[in-house]
């Protein structure tokens, strides 16, 4: 799969940075995506919310851990950006209903 799914569209999993771009721009704009999450509806939803928010925050920790860990290349740095892409696709923002005024 050359690409992923999320609440802001479809994007590519790895490659070249985009034009206009940078790769540490790419991995700050991923990991916003991936800590921005839709309020929960009810308390209900509540539990299934701070579960995907607990995952997706340690996906986050071990993308900026790996970036640091690194020269700084672009390659490595948009590398981990595609890592981090395909594993924030196993927790989707839409396993809980939201609150229908947002964040």
């Amino acid at each position: 799969m050359n690409e992923y799914h999320d609440e802001h569209g479809t994007h590519p999993l790895g490659g070249p940075v985009p034009p206009g771009s940078s790769a540490h721009r790419e991995l700050l704009i991923v990991i916003v995506r991936a800590l921005e999450l839709p309020a929960p509806a009810t308390q209900k939803d509540e539990l299934t919310y701070l579960r995907l928010s607990r995952d997706r925050a340690r996906c986050v920790l071990r993308a900026c851990k790996t970036a640091l860990g690194r020269d700084n290349d672009t390659l490595d740095i948009m590398a981990t950006v595609a890592s981090l892409r395909e594993q924030l696709a196993d927790y989707p923002a839409d396993t809980y209903d939201h609150h229908p005024m947002g964040s």
